[in-house]
């Protein structure tokens, strides 16, 4: 090749490279947008959308803005699979973000090891993501159920539980979440009893033949993961017939968020334990005010859902991820990531480079009657973050 033509082809190369530092970097991203899960789903897009505003207020990723490819996973892990491969093959994202339950995350994991494309796990928990499914790609920046497992059973001690039911939805999260509460029982309530287990489907809606079962059984305490509608279907059913009156409830689930208080508000039951991952009216760490009242000038109002915050880390861990490996490429980006610390507004998260496990924490209390309040607020709340 003569010296005048390969100064040409090098030319060409070097436009090539400046258009492609030009385009938007897309991030693709799943939550339930409609049907019982969009309760958690929809806030935790609107915190995904904050994060993307306020980066591409400051210049984006690397100077390129970004581009958001929002869709809804409808709770369903095929319906969540496909779709997250045509963000992949059609949208050409670079990074995936999102899901809510724990069998769309699988879903999602699995098709992001296939495709070798970084799947960040903003929501669900099932250990397995993080221990026998774990791979390159794949990294959670919300709790796991053993985390969650062994705070209910602590709980359960500090309660001083002597028979309990463990009511839990029939579906990874549900059966993990058991595990690791079982798993932890016997150090912190080593003389306690699970005298029954129930399971009932993920999405039921008719609680009515376990309940009299759970208030027959001699049971008092609940240890549950029923979440969000799941929830709210139970105290409807339950709570007339007086079941809260004698039986402790301690729940995942966060249900002790303002999604599920405020959905309740009177009708939310007394002797109830849960947890959550943040709450508009406390914190942990400085910044949170200022987070707070950014989301709060979003979406018009001060008592903001705590499912925001989610969305919200998971695009930042994205960015982070990006800047440091200056890079999109998803090798880079899983190096990246592995080890990374970020300042969130629920505080520092790093996350371990083995297990890809960040070391987020979650509020945990009762849910309590204030006397200016149509709802129920965590009181007092613990921030209880693994070591």
């Amino acid at each position: 090749m003569k010296y005048s033509a390969m100064l040409a082809a090098l030319g060409v190369l070097g436009a090539g490279a400046a258009v492609a530092q030009q385009q938007p970097i897309k991030i693709g991203v799943l939550y339930p947008l409609t049907g019982g899960g969009a309760v958690y789903g929809v806030p935790a897009m609107v915190g995904h959308q904050l994060a993307i505003e306020e980066l591409n207020a400051k210049g984006g990723i690397m100077g390129r803005k970004i581009e958001s490819i929002e869709r809804d996973d409808k709770l369903n892990p095929a319906s969540a699979s496909s779709t997250m491969k045509e963000l992949i093959t059609k949208d050409k994202v670079d990074i995936v973000l999102g899901g809510l339950s724990s069998a769309v995350g699988l879903a999602m994991s699995e098709l992001s090891k296939q495709e070798k494309v970084v799947y960040i796990s903003t929501i669900p928990k099932t250990i397995q993501m993080t221990t026998d499914k774990l791979h390159k790609y794949v990294f959670r920046t919300s709790a796991n159920t053993d985390q969650e497992g062994d705070t209910m059973a602590m709980l359960a001690g500090k309660n001083k539980l002597a028979k309990i039911c463990h009511l839990e939805l029939d579906y990874a999260y549900g059966n993990d979440l058991e595990a690791g509460i079982l798993k932890a029982l016997p150090k912190y309530a080593p003389d306690a009893k699970v005298v029954l287990t129930l399971k009932p489907k993920l999405g039921a809606t008719d609680f009515n033949p376990f309940i009299p079962q759970v208030m027959a059984s001699g049971c008092d305490g609940v240890l549950s993961g029923l979440w969000g509608p799941h929830f709210v279907s139970w105290v409807k059913q339950a709570k007339p017939l007086g079941f809260f009156d004698k039986i402790k409830w301690i729940s995942g689930g966060e249900i002790g968020s303002h999604e599920i208080a405020g959905e309740l508000k009177g009708d939310y039951p007394d002797n109830v334990i849960s947890n959550a991952y943040e709450l508009w009216y406390t914190s942990n760490d400085p910044s949170h005010k200022d987070f707070q009242a950014r989301l709060a000038k979003k979406l018009n109002t001060q008592e903001t859902p705590q499912w925001a915050a989610l969305g919200y880390i998971g695009v930042m861990y994205a960015a982070a991820a990006m800047e440091k490996a200056k890079s999109t490429d998803a090798d880079k980006v899983s190096a990246a990531l592995e080890g990374l610390t970020i300042g969130t507004p629920v505080g520092k998260l790093t996350i371990d480079p083995k297990s890809h496990q960040a070391n987020i924490g979650q509020f945990w209390g009762p849910m309590v009657k204030k006397p200016d309040r149509a709802y129920r607020m965590m009181e007092p709340a613990e921030y209880i973050q693994p070591k």
